[in-house]
């Protein structure tokens, strides 16, 4: 019996994706004077953010990328981010149904924070776990362990609902049943690779695997 999900955050709950595309490719037109693919942005999504930024740009001062990064957001993000659709009335069926709720993101913990108090969702999770509170990141399956942990469930008793083979991999290794947040452009394809018994149309569609 399910008596946890556990979301991802980017691409999963809110729709980050194109201020974090515009983001990549400020800080490619600040400090390489170059553009950035579009396609390769879309690849590293999922990856831990400073992970990606210390491989491209490893000759700059990581404190210089990562604040040209935030700040190119800071003034955009209540504009341009929301919530997909049916995302908090989901959330508050499940809390109604008294299951257990986490997060487990590859984001900051600091723009985590800020994101889940501007959407006033951070009632919903008794665990979140970010890119700041663990060694491994994913898809290994340390963000998942530790949130299952601080949510005293068990990985068959658990769903993680995610957008990239990132995530699917994350549970897959953790032993929990993957979800996947059938939203985005090669979503049909990842369904397929990792075998993913679930995929969501919208989120509300959650709420029909766990009843």
């Amino acid at each position: 019996m399910i008596d946890t999900v556990i979301f991802d955050f980017d691409g999963t709950l809110a729709d980050t994706n194109q201020i974090v595309i515009n983001s990549f490719k400020h800080i490619y037109e600040v400090f390489q004077q170059e553009n950035c693919d579009e396609k390769y942005i879309l690849s590293t999504f999922g990856e831990p953010l400073e992970l990606t930024l210390t491989r491209d740009f490893g000759e700059f001062n990581f404190e210089d990328v990562i604040a040209c990064y935030r700040e190119y957001q800071k003034d955009r993000f209540n504009d341009e981010v929301v919530l997909y659709e049916t995302v908090e009335e989901t959330l508050s069926y499940l809390k109604d149904k008294n299951i257990k709720m986490g997060i487990a993101t590859s984001r900051l913990k600091i723009s985590t924070m800020q994101a889940l108090e501007r959407f006033d969702i951070t009632k919903y999770f008794g665990a979140i776990l970010t890119a700041d509170d663990v060694k491994k990141h994913k898809p290994d399956k340390e963000p998942l362990v530790r949130a299952m942990s601080i949510l005293n469930t068990s990985p068959d008793r658990a769903l993680y609902v995610g957008d990239s083979r990132f995530d699917m991999e994350c549970a897959i290794n953790a032993n929990t049943t993957p979800v996947l947040a059938g939203w985005q452009k090669d979503s049909e394809k990842l369904a397929k690779k990792y075998n993913i018994k679930y995929v969501l149309n919208k989120m509300w569609d959650l709420t029909e695997i766990v009843k």
